[in-house]
């Protein structure tokens, strides 16, 4: 399989274990994901992601979105008072 293809299946895993460790629909993971730019952080973080555990993984996408947006909370799966911070 090419590496892209292994890329769109990591990210739709970690969009479903995503959404059973917060509780929210596959739908609102995604959406989340994609409005805080942690889809693009494990897209380009897939060679050291993808032979992790599924706690490490959520544990790094969180770590990503607490890093990179204040205020960024799970609301319905919207993030919710997203700023994005410059890092410069």
């Amino acid at each position: 399989m090419n590496t892209i293809k292994n890329e769109v299946f990591f990210l739709g895993f970690c969009v479903e274990i995503y959404k059973a460790e917060k509780n929210i629909s596959g739908q609102d993971a995604f959406n989340y994901l994609y409005r805080t730019g942690a889809a693009n952080f494990i897209e380009e973080c897939y060679e050291g992601l993808h032979m992790t555990s599924h706690l490490y993984v959520i544990d790094s996408i969180d770590e990503y979105i607490k890093n990179n947006y204040t205020d960024a909370v799970i609301q319905g799966g919207e993030a919710i008072g997203k700023t994005q911070i410059n890092q410069g």
